[in-house]
């Protein structure tokens, strides 16, 4: 699979925001969830909405609107919402909270130039596995979470087990669904 070109096209207003966010507070600011999920599987599982974690609010909400973005009054489950007038069919939501609630390492993330001067942030795979094995936990019978664990731990390379078998621990996830032992 390949991620749509409109989806692509949408990343590069975000990645101008995420940049300006950088240079001025210091700090990145990082696409979680299933948009993270579908750049790290390119493509085959899809998420309409980008959520954001980013730790100062007012600075991400300046980055925004300078990269063109308009606040969305309809925030399904973020502190904030925007959409970009040119890509209006994807959202971009501001999640509350610490990057994995504190637990994840930032420095494992992943930048992804989007183009020169623009990059977006993306988890670890390690952080992105155990999140949707933690969600599968909390979803019981919807299976789509577990699925992209799966995809996830499948396509990735160079995995730090110990660090993922620690992350799983922490988000309530079981490692035996992707054949790891379950240390107890």
């Amino acid at each position: 699979m390949t991620l749509p070109r409109e989806y692509l096209a949408a990343l590069s207003p975000l990645a101008d925001a995420f940049s300006t966010y950088e240079l001025t507070t210091g700090n990145h600011a990082v696409l979680v969830g299933g948009a993270a999920a579908a750049i790290h599987t390119d493509g085959a599982f899809m998420s309409a909405d980008f959520d954001v974690v980013a730790g100062n609010d007012g600075a991400f909400s300046e980055a925004m609107r300078a990269a063109g973005f308009e606040e969305d009054e309809k925030a399904l489950h973020g502190l904030r919402g925007w959409y970009h007038p040119a890509h209006p069919q994807f959202a971009v939501e501001q999640v509350s909270g610490a990057y994995f609630d504190g637990l994840g390492d930032r420095e494992r993330c992943l930048k992804l130039i989007v183009r020169d001067g623009a990059a977006i942030v993306l988890p670890a795979i390690e952080d992105m596995i155990a999140d949707r094995l933690g969600q599968h936990e909390v979803a019981g019978a919807d299976t789509a979470m577990l699925e992209q664990a799966k995809a996830l731990y499948a396509l990735a390379e160079g995995l730090d087990l110990v660090y993922l078998q620690r992350r799983i621990a922490e988000e309530g996830g079981n490692p035996v669904h992707l054949g790891l032992s379950n240390p107890l």
